[in-house]
């Protein structure tokens, strides 16, 4: 790995080849021009990034259904094992059972750094008792649980954010993800932020979505969340220049909001200071992987 490839992307989806298919065919119902294709796989999908300076990556996975499980989380694990350079994490199901089993072996016996929900796509809601014993035992480990959030009408569901206030109440030693940086709602991003010492922001996708919005907001008034951003756009960048050390960002390749080029373009747009870029391109991911996501011994 050359040295120039020093930026890390907090959000990429390396699946086995059918799930692959599957995200590539939903990302063109909605964006027919997406670049994606069908049949990528994992190497072409790493050397799209390096071709943008990336050299460390977050793998997430998720399981659709509860008997594809184990299956995905050794996946995770062997993707993760072809470079030093992939994070793997591990997922489950809201019908696993033995939740905080099925935690620790991803944890200590595959190896992985933490856990992944998008309880969108999976159908359920995340923030529940349901989970508790996945918090309880990533607490117990000190281990990070990364979580999709935000994008509410784009997806037609709701999260209940009042249980996330509690399970970050609960759970002071289980490091907290928040993807998308609950887009659109920046102004509670920043004081869920500021009230919880263990919470990160990801702001993947986020940062396109702001780019479209700021280019042509009149495309976004009866669509996606326009409304809603227009009541928190003017949070968008003091957020990120003011605690751009607890904020991460990632391409969602291979089915972000463009290629892994044109996402990183839409991240310079908008000009940030030096320092602030830094942290959002490596910085922030380099310190949350070495204090949270170190082997377990």
């Amino acid at each position: 790995m050359e040295e120039k490839n020093n930026t890390v992307d907090s959000h990429i989806h390396i699946l086995p080849p059918r799930r692959t298919r599957g995200l590539v065919r939903w990302i063109k119902k909605i964006f027919p021009e997406h670049p994606a294709t069908e049949d990528v796989t994992p190497d072409e999908v790493l050397d799209q990034l390096r071709d943008c300076g990336v050299g460390t990556f977050f793998n997430l996975v998720f399981p659709l259904k509860e008997e594809e499980t184990e299956d995905l989380n050794v996946w995770s694990r062997e993707i993760a094992a072809s470079s030093p350079h992939i994070t793997g994490f591990g997922s489950l199901h809201i019908e696993t059972a033995r939740k905080d089993e099925v935690t620790e072996r991803c944890m200590v016996d595959l190896g992985l750094a933490g856990m992944k929900l998008h309880p969108y796509v999976q159908l359920f809601e995340a923030f529940s008792p349901e989970f508790e014993p996945m918090f309880r035992k990533l607490a117990e480990l000190g281990r990070p649980f990364i979580v999709h959030t935000g994008f509410d009408i784009f997806y037609r569901q709701t999260q209940d954010f009042e249980y996330l206030r509690e399970m970050l109440e609960r759970h002071p030693e289980m490091p907290v993800v928040l993807v998308h940086s609950l887009f659109p709602r920046f102004g509670l991003a920043r004081e869920l932020l500021d009230e919880y010492p263990q919470l990160y922001l990801d702001m993947t996708n986020a940062v396109s979505a702001v780019r479209w919005y700021s280019e042509s907001p009149g495309n976004w008034v009866d669509a996606m969340e326009g409304r809603d951003l227009a009541l928190n756009i003017d949070y968008f960048r003091p957020l990120i220049e003011e605690r751009s050390s607890r904020i991460m960002f990632g391409t969602d390749h291979p089915v972000g909001m463009g290629s892994p080029a044109q996402i990183y373009d839409d991240l310079a747009w908008f000009e940030f200071p030096p320092e602030v870029n830094a942290d959002l391109l490596g910085r922030t991911a380099r310190s949350f992987l070495e204090a949270h996501c170190r082997p377990l011994t």
